[in-house]
C-alpha cells in the first residue's frame, strides 16, 4: 500500500517515488537525444555533456537523499527504543503502585482492629476512672491543704531570713563606704606627702655627709615611699575619687627622682633568679608552672644611683609546691 512507516512517514513509496521520476527524466532526456538526428555532431556532443552534468546533479541529490533516509531511520529507529524503556518503566511502576496500594489496604485493616481494641481499654478505664477521680479530688483537697500550711510557715521563716539577710548586706554597703572614705583618706594624706617630697628633692640633687662620703639617707626614705604609695594604688579601684591625680603625681616624682641620678629598679612581676643581690622570702603559688619563681611583692625596693646599687631589694617570691 504506502511502504514502511517510521514516525509518522511511508519512507519507502516516497523514495520509490522519487527514483521513478528521476527513471523518467532520463529516459526523456534520451529520447529527446534519438529524435533530433539532424543536429550536428557537435551541437550533440554537447547536449550530451548537458544531460551527463544534469545526470551527475541528480545522482548526488539522490545520494543525500538516501543519507538524510538513513539518518531518519536510525532517529526513528531510537526513539522507538525509548518508547519501548519508557514503556517498561510505566508498567514497573504501575506494578509498584498496586503494591503499594495492596500494602494500604493491609495497614488500614491492621490500624482499624487496633482502633478497635483501644476503643474498648478505654471504655473500661472510663469506669475506674470515675472511681479513680473521686479520690484523686478528695486527695487533692487534702494536699492542697497540707501545702497551704507548709507555705504559710515557709514564707514565715523566709520573711525572718530576708530580714537578715537585709541587715547583713546593709552592714556589708556601710563597711564598704568606711572602705572607700579611707581610701580616699589615704589619697589625700599621699597627695599632700608627695607635695612634701617634691619640695625636698631640691636638696637630693647634691648628696653630702660630714666624711665626705654621699648621704643617700634622704633619697632612700624617698623611694620607700614612692614604692609604699604604689603598692597601695595597686590594691585600689582606678574609680577612688583622687586615684588618678596621684598616680601621675608618683609618675612625676619618679622622674625628677631619676633626673637626680637616682633609680627605683622595677621588680615586679620579673623572673627571680638564683644570685639576685635581694632579700628574698619565698610563698607558695599552685597556679604556677614548675621551674617558675615570680617576683609578686618588694618590700623595700632596689635603689640604684649613677648606675650603683645603694640599696638592696626585700622581695616576696611565688613559687609552685
Amino acid at each position: 500500500m504506502y511502504g514502511r512507516y517510521y514516525g509518522g512517514y511511508y519512507y519507502d513509496n516516497w523514495f520509490n517515488s522519487i527514483i521513478l521520476s528521476m527513471k523518467k527524466i532520463i529516459l526523456f532526456a534520451l529520447f529527446l537525444g534519438m529524435s533530433l538526428p539532424e543536429m550536428r555532431g557537435e551541437e550533440t556532443d554537447n547536449r550530451y555533456q548537458q544531460i551527463e552534468k544534469q545526470i551527475s546533479v541528480l545522482q548526488q541529490s539522490n545520494s543525500r537523499l538516501n543519507s538524510n533516509v538513513r539518518e531518519l531511520t536510525r532517529q526513528n529507529l531510537t526513539r522507538k527504543a525509548d518508547i519501548d524503556s519508557l514503556q517498561a518503566l510505566v508498567k514497573k511502576q504501575a506494578e509498584e503502585i498496586a503494591e503499594l496500594s495492596s500494602l494500604q489496604k493491609s495497614s488500614i485493616k491492621k490500624y482499624d482492629d487496633q482502633f478497635e481494641v483501644t476503643n474498648g481499654k478505654v471504655e473500661q478505664n472510663e469506669s475506674a476512672l470515675g472511681l479513680r477521680t473521686t479520690w484523686g479530688g478528695i486527695a487533692a483537697c487534702l494536699l492542697l491543704i497540707i501545702i497551704g500550711i507548709a507555705v504559710y510557715f515557709l514564707r514565715k521563716r523566709i520573711s525572718v531570713g530576708s530580714s537578715a539577710i537585709d541587715d547583713v548586706k546593709s552592714a556589708q554597703d556601710k563597711l564598704q563606704e568606711a572602705q572607700i572614705k579611707l581610701q580616699e583618706e589615704s589619697i589625700r594624706l599621699d597627695d599632700k606627702l608627695i607635695e612634701v617630697l617634691n619640695k625636698q628633692l631640691p636638696s637630693i640633687s647634691v648628696p653630702s655627709s660630714s666624711n665626705g662620703v654621699p648621704d643617700h639617707s634622704l633619697a632612700l626614705k624617698v623611694a620607700d615611699e614612692i614604692v609604699r604609695i604604689e603598692t597601695n594604688l595597686s590594691r585600689m579601684d582606678a574609680s577612688i575619687k583622687g586615684y588618678k591625680q596621684l598616680t601621675k603625681a608618683v609618675e612625676r616624682i619618679k622622674d625628677n627622682f631619676k633626673a637626680n641620678g637616682y633609680e627605683i629598679v622595677d621588680m615586679i612581676g620579673k623572673q627571680y633568679t638564683a644570685g639576685m643581690k635581694a632579700a628574698v622570702t619565698f610563698v607558695t603559688d599552685e597556679n604556677l608552672s614548675a621551674g617558675q619563681q615570680i617576683i609578686t611583692k618588694v618590700i623595700k625596693p632596689q635603689i640604684d644611683y649613677q648606675q650603683q646599687m645603694i640599696q638592696a631589694a626585700q622581695i616576696e617570691v611565688s613559687q609552685p609546691e
